[in-house]
């Protein structure tokens, strides 16, 4: 009775050991394994495929790991370089477009504002080059003043007024040019005024011409706008046929400014084509 008693605990509890520590461990531990495992068939092929590749490759080239990824390196910064090059000579060339596209808006506002005529270095009749516009250019008072004892002729340059604007700015910079053809001996020049459409010159310039020479010939005064670092605008002329002044008093009167000539005009022809003038 006693060993039949004390049997039958024994054998009931390793039995319910055995069961408990079977249970808990049996089932985590197999859906852990399985999970890792269609991972790793997932994605690690792929990345190693890739790896192996490189690897594959590096061992092909004759030189150590560390010389491949310099040169590698020195590679990538050329090209890097060469890229940023090519941007900002893309850049440089824009930024040229826009210059140039701003100067002809310019040139092109001149045009149509009428603000442009013909441009030289020396001013020079024969140097200009004329425009064919016929808008107003102003006008010039002057005066002609013959002496015939000391063979002397004198001509002021008094005023202009409402002369023709040749700066983007509506204004000019104005100064008078005058002389006697076909001669032109002498050449004289005014002063310039700044940025004025109706100068008061008050100048005047004598030249020494026989009374024969006189009747030959014509006075040239034209009006320039002067700029300092490019060519100067010619903005009108007028030519007065010596011959057909009466010198019997002064003559000062205003004139509409001309289109300038485009070539000097021999004073005898021009006599007999055209009326007196004054």
């Amino acid at each position: 009775m006693t060993s039949v008693h004390s049997s039958a605990p024994n054998s009931s509890h390793p039995r319910h050991n055995a069961s408990s520590s079977s249970a808990p461990t049996r089932h985590p531990v197999t859906i852990i394994s399985t999970t890792y495992a269609s991972t790793n068939t997932t994605l690690n092929p792929v990345a190693a495929t890739i790896v192996d590749f490189i690897n594959h490759l590096l061992d092909q080239i004759p030189l150590p790991r560390w010389a491949v990824y310099t040169i590698f390196a020195a590679g990538a910064l050329l090209i890097l370089l060469c890229c940023l090059c090519i941007c900002i000579k893309c850049c440089c060339r824009g930024k040229k477009k826009k210059r140039q596209q701003k100067k002809d808006e310019k040139i092109n506002l001149k045009g149509v504002n009428g603000k442009t005529t013909a441009a030289l270095v020396q001013p020079d009749v024969g140097d200009v080059d004329y425009g064919t516009t016929k808008k107003p250019r102003g006008k010039l008072l002057y005066s002609l003043e013959y002496n015939a004892t000391a063979s002397e002729l004198m001509v002021g340059i008094k005023q202009a007024n409402s002369l023709k604007a040749m700066d983007l700015g509506g204004s000019s910079d104005p100064y008078v040019k005058v002389y006697i053809i076909p001669d032109k001996n002498k050449t004289c020049e005014t002063k310039v005024f700044r940025n004025t459409l109706s100068p008061a010159f008050n100048e005047q310039f004598s030249f020494q011409i026989s009374k024969a020479s006189l009747l030959k010939s014509t006075a040239v005064m034209q009006v320039f706008d002067f700029n300092r670092f490019s060519k100067h605008n010619i903005i009108g002329e007028l030519r007065v046929q010596l011959g057909n002044v009466d010198w019997n008093h002064v003559i000062e009167e205003w004139q509409d400014l001309a289109e300038p000539a485009k070539f000097e005009v021999n004073p005898e022809s021009e006599q007999q084509e055209k009326p007196k003038q004054f």
